[in-house]
């Protein structure tokens, strides 16, 4: 839990790209996590691009919803799963601090466990020695899905030495290239073109069925952690109407019942209580 009789700013009179220039320079010389909350997800996209102007996509990161335009429309965005795992990951790895940004809709939904996440992760380095074999068989228990071409997270090929694999916590597909049992390069490359895009010396594999969602983003942050927020009475207020808008029945894969939704859902006031 975060510390409590934290010490609270105000800042007013910001406008524009301000705010994110002064949150992202704070950051930058701090040691800390910074969680930025703004209202929806349009200011937090803008918000987000300014931090990276400064930090870079190495320190900011993006936390959105896993669905398209709002939960109760049951339709999930297989894009927004990978950032939303990314983000799970560099936190879990809790190698540096990081500055999120998110939103309402996004925070509201629950996530993963550490400990599960971690468990669901195979890190995989260059120069390693590992059997393919091996690789294959863990992909296979992570519930990835063997196909021709990969295009889409879950997925995985293998051709001759080369195993290429989509995983939930990466933009882009990576390729292993085996030489016997070492593993003698790692890169990314397009799904469009399979032309390489960047070497990598290790990579981390993560499911999409990492395990039940049962915890918030806040379980994966210290208490050393600042919060920010753009309008805190209006983040929370809108946590509790995602809590309680009904599901729109659209066909058999949406959402039917409000109880659904809300198995992973967090309420306003356990969100608060952080």
């Amino acid at each position: 839990m975060l510390e409590q009789n934290r010490i609270q700013l105000l800042l007013k009179g910001l406008s524009g790209s301000s705010g994110s220039m002064v949150c992202a320079t704070l950051f930058a010389e701090s040691a800390v996590n910074y969680l930025c909350v703004l209202n929806d997800l349009e200011d937090a996209g803008y918000f987000y691009h300014d931090c990276c102007q400064v930090l870079g996509d190495e320190q900011a990161l993006f936390f959105p919803s896993g669905y398209r335009r709002n939960i109760r429309y049951g339709q999930k965005d297989p894009a927004n799963e990978i950032l939303r795992t990314e983000t799970l990951g560099r936190l879990n790895a809790k190698d540096k601090p990081y500055l999120i940004v998110t939103y309402p809709e996004a925070l509201a939904e629950k996530v993963v466990s550490g400990n599960s996440l971690k468990n669901n992760t195979l890190s995989v380095s260059k120069g390693e020695k590992i059997d393919s074999l091996f690789v294959e068989e863990i992909l296979d228990s992570y519930g990835f899905e063997r196909v021709d071409y990969v295009y889409e997270p879950g997925q995985y090929a293998i051709r001759g030495s080369i195993i290429d694999v989509f995983s939930f916590s990466n933009e882009y597909p990576f390729r292993l290239d085996f030489f016997g049992n070492e593993v003698e390069s790692l890169r990314t490359f397009d799904v469009e073109t399979q032309l390489s895009k960047e070497k990598m010396e290790t990579v981390s594999i993560i499911s999409g069925q990492s395990g039940d969602r049962e915890t918030t983003l806040f379980s994966y942050l210290n208490e050393h952690t600042k919060l920010v927020f753009r309008n805190e009475d209006w983040v929370y207020e809108r946590i509790e109407a995602v809590w309680n808008e009904e599901p729109v029945l659209a066909n058999e894969e949406t959402f039917q019942s409000i109880e659904e939704i809300r198995l992973l859902l967090t309420q306003e006031n356990v969100i608060r209580e952080w």
